[in-house]
């Protein structure tokens, strides 16, 4: 490009980006290296197309390398997959096409990019991979012994060296050389023959490919100049070694993440992965400044940056009278008090027939039960997303899906929106008599991931289509569609919310003991000036107690952010245990009363 053209591109990036400073820092930096702490709301994707476009313009990638672009989930890879078809070619005056930014461009999963990888080399380590790998059944390894077609082949201690690399995963301590090879040995020998391959041996079998045949990893070294990773917080051990094994000397690189959104460290996510690789390549750390999302909203302006700063300096943030954020609660004397309160604030929310209210919970209990009697009750619609990725029937659920999935679309790969259609009714006609909800939910979510694939992503091609939906079915993302569910309202964990947004949330039972035990080193209870009960954390916080503290507040933040317009928080003096056991001492959190934080619009207590 002329540097006419480019002053042009330039000038075109700048008045885009309304000329945010640091937004323009990421996209015109000269470092080959950025790592980029990038919270909900603040620009972070368009920052991120606009910096690979300049790279493209300026050639910062000479042609015809590619870009590779990886996240953690598969909802993101499509997101961003979409957003660069749509904002990468106006910015470079090319085709609008899928076609045109996939020669530019690979935006995937670690998984779908593995699968790329095993499609092409997968036979180096074993002829059964000669197949298509999509067509195998992915099972997780702590699935394995109840599995009938496997348990018979698998010896007790097959079971236990697959259990233990999952187990070293989820406790982010990388498994050495030794343990792959003999992980591989066993999935390519006794569950290959069998039509199943394990999530983690996706990438096992690439990172054994890459070390025993480097001319491989030589080759996608060079192709792919540029690593750009979205979500960088939840990498976990594995991806970290894959990225890794692509680095170069000469690589560059663009990991944006945000360390207040890691919320997946049960799972493995590794813990201060961002400083971690800001040191080990010596990136240029760039933070984003301003939250878009809540521009014209003073108060959660204030509360996304006062929780931010409780975090970044352990809950001792220097915050003036001024720059208090308000933070509504409902408080009831009952559990049921406080559902009323819900309950009758979503009626007042649905009056705009357009706008989206999700409820929110940590987790599932008696808790969240009244609130949706009450909500039956007032004859409010809702969907019921309260499952964990660990439920059976969530995990039967995508295992029959991507059985079915496979036998159906394997061979051809010819997806239109009716045989999408007839897969859905077929999956339909299998749980035809269940009566259980969570079934219900998910045949719901089914139904509007085709929807969604057969219009909004219509102009995919009929591979990205499969392995999209296939992608779904393996890592159970089906929570993920909760978003295309024409439903106003939605109940919902906060872990299965990740990522996704409505107009309005309700963080429900923030509560002492039910939204975090970390409130065992509170001071004594007080009340705020509305006469809630509260507990707060000590003035000195014990530093075996800092990081656990810290989580926490991480699952809060991602709660709080997932409202596109307001928070709201409730609360009650009666809670119940995840036995069901009732007790009537309860106190607002401590996390919604860190400094910076007051609550408004309580109701008075009675006791």
């Amino acid at each position: 490009m002329s540097n006419v053209n480019l002053a042009e591109l330039k000038e075109k990036i700048s008045k885009q980006h309304e000329g945010d400073e640091k937004q323009l820092d990421v996209i015109f930096s000269e470092s080959p290296r950025l790592i980029v702490e990038a919270p909900a709301g603040y620009g972070k994707t368009t920052t991120m197309i606009s910096r690979i476009a300049y790279l493209f313009a300026s050639g910062g990638i000479p042609n015809p390398k590619r870009i590779l672009g990886l996240t953690f989930s598969v909802n993101a890879a499509l997101k961003v997959k979409r957003e660069v078809a749509e904002k990468l070619p106006i910015l470079l005056g090319a085709t609008n096409s899928p076609a045109s930014v996939s020669e530019k461009v690979t935006v995937t999963n670690y998984h779908g990019f593995c699968k790329g990888v095993l499609k092409k080399y997968g036979y180096l380590i074993t002829d059964v991979l000669q197949k298509d790998v999509n067509i195998f059944k992915a099972v997780a390894d702590s699935e394995v012994s109840g599995n009938n077609d496997l348990k018979t082949v698998l010896s007790s201690n097959d079971i236990q060296q697959l259990e233990a690399v999952e187990n070293s995963i989820k406790t982010s301590c990388a498994p050495d050389g030794q343990a792959i090879h003999k992980y591989d040995d066993i999935v390519i020998k006794k569950l290959l023959p069998l039509g199943y391959i394990t999530h983690n041996a996706v990438i096992l079998f690439v990172l054994e490919i890459f070390s025993c045949f480097p001319e491989v990893k030589k080759f996608y070294q060079s192709y792919y100049p540029l690593l750009v990773v979205d979500e960088f917080q939840d990498t976990n051990c594995i991806a970290w070694a894959l990225l890794e094994a692509l680095i170069t000397d000469h690589t560059r690189l663009v990991f944006l993440g945000d360390p207040l959104q890691r919320i997946y460290g049960f799972i493995g996510a590794l813990p201060n992965i961002m400083p971690l690789a800001a040191d080990r390549y010596t990136m240029t750390k760039i933070a984003l400044e301003k939250n878009y999302r809540f521009r014209n909203n003073l108060e959660m302006l204030k509360l996304d940056a006062n929780i931010r700063a409780n975090a970044a300096t352990y809950f001792n943030p220097q915050i003036t009278d001024e720059g208090i954020a308000k933070l509504p609660v409902f408080w009831g004397r009952t559990q049921q008090d406080e559902a009323s309160q819900i309950v009758a604030k979503v009626r007042s929310l649905m009056q705009d027939g357009s706008k989206k209210v999700a409820i929110l919970f940590r987790g599932r209990g008696k808790n969240v039960e009244i609130v949706e009697e009450e909500l039956s009750q007032k004859g409010i619609p809702y969907f019921y997303g309260m499952f964990t990725d660990e439920d059976m029937d969530y995990v039967q659920f995508h295992n029959k899906c991507q059985e079915m999935f496979i036998k159906k679309f394997g061979k051809s790969k010819n997806i239109s929106k009716r045989s999408l259609t007839a897969f859905a009714d077929s999956i339909k006609t299998v749980y035809g008599q269940s009566t259980k909800k969570t079934i219900d939910s998910l045949l719901r979510l089914l139904e509007a991931l085709v929807e969604k694939v057969s219009i909004d992503y219509a102009d995919l091609l009929p591979e990205d289509k499969y392995t999209l939906i296939l992608d779904v079915f393996e890592n159970r993302q089906l929570k993920q569609a909760m978003e295309y569910v024409d439903s106003q309202v939605i109940v919902s964990t906060i872990h299965g919310a990740k990522g996704l947004e409505w107009d309005y949330v309700i963080v429900s039972d923030v509560e002492q003991w039910v939204f975090t035990f970390i409130c065992k080193i509170c001071t004594s209870a007080d009340k705020n000036n509305n006469g809630t009960a509260c507990c707060r954390l000590p003035a000195v916080i014990p530093e075996n107690m800092k990081n656990a503290l810290l989580d926490d507040l991480c699952v809060f933040y991602v709660a709080l952010t997932r409202a596109k317009q307001q928070v709201f928080i409730s609360a009650s003096a009666e809670r119940f245990n995840a036995q069901g056991r009732q007790f009537s001492n309860g106190k607002i959190c401590c996390l919604a009363l860190v400094d910076g934080v007051k609550l408004e619009n309580a109701a008075p207590i009675i006791l």
